[in-house]
């Protein structure tokens, strides 16, 4: 009997090995469409960024080659320090956020019962589906100076009301407050499934030796979901970089220059001010930096165990 299955499963394996060499030409073709448009609007408009920072274009001229002018220019432009610092305190309290947040959310949904951790999933899951405009303009309610909800708050319990996005130094706490308490994200499903995925017999180990929960966190769970850190540490340090949408609609880089951000001179610098060119060179080294910052994290938060 085992002699005719591993005769049938011969003949089924020869079968899908000859119609995929003999329709291999056809699925090319079939996918070459897709191939083109990922082409043309991923890969394309990615190298011409890189190659458009040598260039000084405004739009509509033909571009003129100028080196790495923009480069140093940038680098040596007088906002330069303050949006490096800027970045580096979103970049650095936006991993730390989620990293907390996520993870100790991941850990509760986790050792709940089954069924209240599959309402809890979806629960805290859901505000992902929410465009992202909407969550801003929601914020910008909140904290908004006086009248916001988080003020009234805390003039009703004889509180210093403070004027979030007008006073330089809460401005970027005001930005890093939006999306409270910053559990409906991508690093909570990242967490939720490593956590979800451990060794049963490790666990069960950890229980006959009496590893309190607390101990099993830092001592089994933390070191087994390595990878999922090392993905979310990436993933939360692009999208701090990335998104300045929130900067853009809350205070435009204001009080003066106290939450510009390389991305927002970026998009300034291109859409405003018509420095294609220049904005390209910013796009440029924001890539390097991150390249850079995605290789230490790879090589950091490599995982320990086998």
């Amino acid at each position: 009997m085992d002699v005719m299955f591993m005769g049938a499963d011969s003949k089924l394996r020869w079968r899908l090995s000859w119609w995929r060499h003999r329709y291999r030409p056809v699925l090319g073709m079939l996918m070459l469409p897709s191939m083109l448009l990922i082409g043309v609007f991923s890969y394309y408009p990615a190298v011409r960024s890189l190659i458009g920072g040598f260039y000084q274009w405004n739009g509509f001229s033909a571009p003129t080659y100028a080196g790495i002018s923009q480069f140093r220019q940038y680098l040596q432009a007088p906002t330069f320090g303050t949006e490096a610092k800027n970045i580096a305190i979103l970049v650095g309290g936006s991993i730390l956020i989620t990293l907390v947040s996520q993870f100790t959310a991941a850990e509760i949904v986790t050792h709940l019962p089954r069924r209240a951790a599959a309402i809890a999933k979806y629960v805290l899951v859901l505000p992902i589906v929410l465009p992202p405009l909407v969550l801003i303009e929601v914020w910008a309610y909140l904290l908004q100076p006086g009248s916001g909800l988080v003020d009234r708050i805390l003039g009703a319990a004889g509180l210093p009301q403070p004027t979030w996005y007008s006073d330089p130094h809460l401005a970027l706490i005001g930005i890093l407050l939006v999306g409270f308490p910053w559990i409906s994200n991508l690093g909570f499903l990242i967490f939720l499934g490593g956590l979800q995925n451990l060794p049963k017999d490790v666990l069960d180990a950890a229980k006959l030796d009496g590893l309190g929960a607390f101990r099993r966190v830092f001592a089994i769970d933390i070191p087994l979901v390595i990878p999922q850190f090392r993905i979310v540490v990436i993933l939360s340090g692009i999208f701090a970089v990335q998104n300045f949408v929130p900067i853009l609609l809350l205070t435009n880089g204001g009080p003066g220059t106290t939450t510009l951000v390389p991305g927002l001179d970026m998009y300034q610098s291109a859409f405003s001010n018509d420095q294609y060119g220049y904005g390209m060179a910013i796009g440029t080294l924001l890539f390097v930096a991150l390249l850079i910052f995605t290789l230490v994290v790879m090589k950091v938060l490599r995982p320990r165990t086998t």
